[in-house]
């Protein structure tokens, strides 16, 4: 544009040139006569102060209008001045806030709000810094007057948000949360809080629909979606089965497995709500594909108690057809030693036990190691082998089964934590473990070939070992059900509400 109007101004220029130059070579002479006087001139003079009388105004007209934008221009070098000093102010405030130094940090942040009142990048610097100092009030002005401010509201948002939750005032968390979600279709940050908060309080519902929509804008990845909302599904389950609301707990339950296969919690309850409506076959489904995905020993104990009422023969071919489906897998490995202690096959299950005491040898495997060593006749063996048991270290997905109560028996701080650990690494959590809760020795249909071992222990004033988590096969009367259930004659409790 600039060079548009030079190149005008210089046409303007030439075009008066050629002007003054033709008037100077005209013949003759320029007469003026009013009648009382008479003045003649040369055309070359008229044409040399014609001349002269332009850049005259011109120069006249420049200065003026110099004189006239003095004051804006010294306005705008003072603001540019400014504008400087606080870029520098601002880049030291910087330097200070990631050296640690948040007094320096904040004072450098006032200095460049100082220099630039107006200035949005100084003002959040400034209330970040005065967060981080201890100065919530001031944090929060300064937060407050961002929110409108293109590009800097959804942050201004998120730094209310945990300022009002540092106080407390969730409902006010939320509503920052909610409205930087509306600003934004590409943070994350407001999605996640709210789905967070959302688990948090036990809102399943609200975390399904939180999560509904952190999906759909691309927020979460599809792997980290569908583990969550397995596990968020699940949880409602629960809820809907302690409610008494089988019929609903069953499709809750059933959408958590489609979900995640592998998801034993699911799979499990899943499982268990089948059955109680006669579909035996469907539940078998159920746990073979989770058993498939990933085993884990409920899935084993929920699949041999759908066939609780047969022969032992019957049940050994059942499960025989479980270890198929994954038979490389340590479960299905340890799965088949149990299997052959049950049948009294002690050298199968010691050939069986022998790569995994080489793989991790801990109180599970220890204690099946003392059983086959009962079951071969070997006294003296089993009683080194539960010695050994005491101090081994325990199996975590054994920890999930409670002796005498259900498995998984989560509380919803538990399901929130299981959200996060599953649904961002595909990782169960074990709550009895971290409690160091009681344990059961073994399975009551392997505790023959251990009790006697125990007793004889003990009797010659040796210490009794930590019991470890090994409940084995069928171990859990109560595997899902209520804690003040009692075990009804027939079919496992499990299968009961």
């Amino acid at each position: 544009m600039k060079l548009i109007r030079l190149i005008i101004l210089i046409i303007l220029g030439l075009a008066m040139l050629a002007g003054f130059v033709f008037l100077a070579i005209q013949p003759g002479e320029i007469v003026y006569n009013d009648g009382l006087k008479k003045v003649s001139v040369g055309p070359g003079v008229a044409a040399a102060i014609l001349m002269g009388v332009t850049i005259l105004m011109t120069a006249t007209w420049g200065f003026i209008g110099w004189l006239w934008s003095l004051p804006g221009r010294m306005k705008r070098a003072q603001q540019e001045n400014a504008r400087k000093k606080c870029l520098d102010t601002l880049g030291l405030s910087m330097a200070a806030f990631d050296a640690g130094e948040i007094s320096e940090a904040r004072r450098h942040a006032q200095k460049a709000l100082g220099f630039a009142p107006d200035a949005a990048s100084a003002k959040f610097l400034a209330a970040k810094s005065a967060v981080v100092a201890g100065d919530g009030a001031a944090g929060e002005r300064l937060y407050g007057e961002l929110t409108d401010v293109a590009g800097y509201g959804v942050a201004a948002r998120r730094g209310l948000a945990e300022l009002a939750l540092n106080r407390g005032n969730l409902a006010a968390a939320i509503s920052h949360a909610e409205a930087a979600l509306q600003s934004s279709k590409k943070a994350p940050w407001p999605a996640e809080f709210l789905f967070s908060r959302r688990v948090l309080a036990a809102d399943w519902d609200g975390a399904l629909a939180a999560l509904d929509d952190a999906e759909k804008r691309g927020l979460v990845g599809q792997k980290t979606a569908t583990r969550r909302r397995a596990v968020v599904l699940a949880a409602a389950a629960h809820r809907a089965e302690r409610m008494m609301e089988p019929a609903q707990a069953l499709e809750l339950a059933q959408r958590a497995s489609k979900f995640a296969a592998g998801f034993a919690p699911a799979a499990v309850m899943a499982a268990r709500l089948q059955a109680i409506i006669g579909k035996q076959w469907q539940a078998a489904g159920t746990l073979e594909s989770a058993w498939e995905a990933a085993p884990h020993p409920a899935l084993a104990i929920a699949y041999k108690d759908l066939k609780s009422e047969e022969t032992p023969q019957t049940q050994a071919r059942w499960l025989d057809g479980l270890i198929r489906l994954n038979p490389n897998h340590r479960e299905s490995r340890i799965l088949a030693v149990e299997q052959a202690l049950l049948n009294q096959d002690a050298v199968t299950a010691i050939q069986g036990l022998e790569p995994l005491l080489a793989e991790r040898p801990t109180s599970r495997i220890l204690a099946l190691r003392a059983a086959a060593a009962k079951a071969s006749g070997d006294e003296a063996g089993a009683r080194e082998w539960l010695g050994k048991g005491a101090n081994a270290p325990r199996e975590p997905d054994w920890s999930d089964l409670d002796p005498d109560g259900s498995a998984f028996a989560y509380e919803d701080a538990d399901w929130a934590r299981l959200i996060e650990s599953y649904g961002e690494r595909g990782l169960l959590i074990h709550p009895r473990l971290e409690r160091s809760d009681t344990e059961r020795l073994v399975a009551p249909e392997l505790a023959a070939l251990t009790e006697r071992t125990l007793a004889t222990s003990t009797a010659n004033g040796d210490a009794e070992p930590v019991v470890p988590d090994d409940p084995g096969i069928g171990a859990f009367d109560g595997l899902g059900a209520d804690e003040d259930e009692a075990p009804a004659s027939g079919k496992k409790p499990w299968l009961k509400f």
